[in-house]
């Protein structure tokens, strides 16, 4: 089983280039780099991160910008903010190919009262599938509860009107917020499938470290597999999910040993 965890995890806590090599200690062999800032999407921050990432021998085949001050106007229509936010697209997709990383985790448009419009989305889509193509990249489309990505039918019907092609991150805890079983996307994502950003819950927390919670995490990971043997898991919670890295620790010798 592929799997690792996401640098995103020890924000605000720690810089993201410092994160490696606790990510390396707890025994990690893969992780999703979280750019934080766009500096560190450039210049001698993501040279440090490139740095740590080989000193530690760590995996890296997904990048993931935090994306709600730029992705949601790579959809205006207002083209000079459009054409402006690509710019910061673009030095996303520069960093990933620094890194070696094969994927661009991808929130998108945000959910608002205006009525969507898939033939737009697919059109835009298309080209920044076509840009990310040209560092070697490919967009890995996210669940995201506040985005127009937590509706599996919309995204039916922007593949539908797309030429190119795109991948898809499965993000588990995403799904409870948006209130869909994971089969509504699985259905539409089938063997694009590339990425699942894993975690657990009970029935007073929506996001738990995998093994601190009674989700069926089993189950998603054979669903996933049977779309694609290749697929990555990534644990991605947030900093007030977890005491301190002893969770981390429990939660990563859970998942080497759940024998899927």
């Amino acid at each position: 089983m592929n799997f690792g965890i996401s640098t995103a995890c020890f924000y605000p806590e720690v810089l993201t280039e410092d994160t490696i090599e606790i990510i390396s200690d707890i025994g990690f062999s893969t992780c999703e780099v979280f750019f934080e800032s766009f500096d560190e999407m450039k210049g001698d921050i993501l040279n440090k991160i490139k740095y740590n990432l080989e000193k530690y021998n760590l995996n890296v085949r997904t990048i993931h910008p935090f994306p709600s001050p730029f992705e949601p106007f790579l959809f205006d229509k207002y083209e000079r903010r459009r054409l402006e936010m690509e710019s910061k697209f673009i030095d996303a997709c520069m960093a990933a190919n620094f890194l070696g990383a094969e994927y661009y985790v991808f929130h998108g448009e945000r959910s608002t009262k205006a009525e969507s419009d898939a033939k737009w989305t697919a059109y835009i889509m298309d080209n920044l599938s076509r840009v990310a193509a040209k560092y070697n990249v490919k967009i890995a489309w996210e669940n995201v509860s506040w985005c127009r990505s937590n509706s599996p039918d919309f995204i039916k019907a922007v593949l539908e009107n797309m030429n190119e092609k795109i991948y898809f991150t499965l993000d588990v805890k995403q799904a409870n917020r948006s209130f869909r079983n994971i089969d509504e996307y699985l259905n539409v994502f089938k063997d694009r499938l590339v990425n699942v950003h894993i975690s657990d819950s009970d029935i007073n927390n929506d996001c738990l470290l995998p093994g601190f919670g009674e989700y069926n995490l089993v189950d998603v990971i054979n669903k996933a597999k049977a779309l694609n043997r290749d697929c990555q898991f990534i644990i991605e919670v947030y900093r007030d999910n977890f005491n301190g890295i002893e969770d981390i620790k429990k939660s990563f010798n859970y998942i080497k040993n759940m024998g899927v």
